[in-house]
Protein backbone atom coordinates (compact mmCIF):
# COMPACT_ATOMS: atom_id res chain seq x y z
CA UNK A 1 0.00 0.00 0.00
CA UNK A 2 1.34 3.47 -0.94
CA UNK A 3 1.68 5.95 1.68
CA UNK A 4 0.60 9.54 1.53
CA UNK A 5 3.50 10.83 0.73
CA UNK A 6 4.15 8.61 -2.23
CA UNK A 7 0.18 9.32 -3.18
CA UNK A 8 1.32 13.15 -3.19
CA UNK A 9 4.59 12.61 -5.02
CA UNK A 10 3.00 10.69 -7.57
CA UNK A 11 -0.02 13.20 -7.98
CA UNK A 12 2.75 16.29 -8.21
CA UNK A 13 4.68 14.49 -10.50
CA UNK A 14 1.59 13.54 -12.68
CA UNK A 15 0.21 17.39 -12.52
CA UNK A 16 3.90 18.31 -13.47
CA UNK A 17 4.26 16.11 -16.06
CA UNK A 18 0.78 16.75 -17.70
CA UNK A 19 2.02 20.90 -17.53
CA UNK A 20 4.55 19.83 -20.36
CA UNK A 21 1.75 18.49 -22.91
CA UNK A 22 0.58 21.81 -24.03
CA UNK A 23 4.21 22.76 -25.29
CA UNK A 24 4.49 19.27 -26.79
CA UNK A 25 1.43 19.19 -28.42
CA UNK A 26 1.80 23.16 -29.39
CA UNK A 27 5.22 21.40 -31.37
CA UNK A 28 3.34 18.69 -33.31
CA UNK A 29 0.68 20.61 -34.45
CA UNK A 30 3.24 23.74 -35.61
CA UNK A 31 5.04 20.69 -37.86
CA UNK A 32 1.54 19.61 -39.17
CA UNK A 33 0.93 16.72 -37.01
CA UNK A 34 -2.29 15.45 -36.79
CA UNK A 35 -2.60 14.59 -32.70
CA UNK A 36 -6.00 15.65 -32.47
CA UNK A 37 -7.06 12.07 -30.51
CA UNK A 38 -4.13 13.10 -28.18
CA UNK A 39 -5.24 16.17 -27.12
CA UNK A 40 -8.84 14.75 -26.84
CA UNK A 41 -7.27 12.07 -24.51
CA UNK A 42 -4.88 14.72 -22.33
CA UNK A 43 -7.64 16.57 -21.92
CA UNK A 44 -9.78 13.84 -19.92
CA UNK A 45 -6.25 12.70 -18.59
CA UNK A 46 -6.09 16.72 -17.33
CA UNK A 47 -9.77 16.78 -15.97
CA UNK A 48 -9.23 13.44 -13.59
CA UNK A 49 -5.91 15.12 -12.49
CA UNK A 50 -7.54 18.10 -11.46
CA UNK A 51 -10.25 15.97 -9.90
CA UNK A 52 -7.45 13.92 -8.09
CA UNK A 53 -5.70 17.50 -7.17
CA UNK A 54 -8.81 18.48 -5.78
CA UNK A 55 -9.53 15.85 -3.47
CA UNK A 56 -6.11 15.95 -2.03
CA UNK A 57 -6.33 19.29 -1.03
CA UNK A 58 -9.97 18.57 0.57
CA UNK A 59 -7.92 15.65 2.57
CA UNK A 60 -4.94 17.38 3.79
CA UNK A 61 -6.96 20.97 4.89
CA UNK A 62 -6.14 24.86 4.05
CA UNK A 63 -3.20 25.01 6.51
CA UNK A 64 -1.43 22.00 5.30
CA UNK A 65 2.19 22.54 3.01
CA UNK A 66 0.60 19.91 0.56
CA UNK A 67 -2.20 21.97 -0.40
CA UNK A 68 -0.57 24.84 -1.23
CA UNK A 69 1.50 22.74 -3.21
CA UNK A 70 -0.52 20.90 -4.62
CA UNK A 71 -2.78 23.86 -5.09
CA UNK A 72 0.34 25.65 -7.24
CA UNK A 73 0.52 22.83 -9.14
CA UNK A 74 -2.36 22.14 -10.46
CA UNK A 75 -3.23 26.31 -11.05
CA UNK A 76 -0.26 25.77 -13.35
CA UNK A 77 -0.74 22.64 -15.42
CA UNK A 78 -4.01 24.37 -15.75
CA UNK A 79 -2.90 27.67 -16.87
CA UNK A 80 -1.14 26.07 -19.78
CA UNK A 81 -3.66 23.61 -20.57
CA UNK A 82 -6.13 26.30 -21.08
CA UNK A 83 -3.92 28.75 -22.86
CA UNK A 84 -2.99 25.95 -25.62
CA UNK A 85 -6.88 25.11 -25.63
CA UNK A 86 -7.22 28.80 -26.29
CA UNK A 87 -4.63 29.14 -29.09
CA UNK A 88 -5.06 26.35 -31.04
CA UNK A 89 -8.90 24.91 -29.91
Amino acid sequence: MMSTDDVTNKLLQGLSDAKTWAERFKSELESGLNVDDEIKEADKKIEGLEKQAKEAMKKFGCDCPETRTISRCMTDMLIEWHMFKDSFG
